[in-house]
């Protein structure tokens, strides 16, 4: 995965349907479970994954998943980003 320069960042920034599925309620309950690991683990997936090597992530959210407040928020996060 090709690194972001900050005018790219920007643009992103300004894109809304970004914008809200960032603050949507899933996105918020996936990111307090993901602070809740580790934060060695959840440091070293995600510079894997800004590497091309999304695996570690992939494995995280598996993790979280078997939770299932936190599978049903994965699900309805990825029926919005697939409209």
């Amino acid at each position: 995965m090709p690194q972001l320069d900050p005018r790219q960042v920007q643009d992103l920034l300004k894109n809304q349907a970004l914008r809200q599925t960032l603050s949507s309620p899933e996105t918020q309950k996936l990111l307090g479970q993901l602070k809740k690991q580790d934060p060695a683990h959840l440091q070293a997936a995600a510079q894997a994954a800004m590497q091309g090597d999304a695996s570690g992530l992939a494995g995280l959210l598996r993790t979280l998943s078997r939770d299932p407040d936190t599978a049903r928020a994965v699900e309805e996060l990825n029926r919005k980003l697939s409209k």
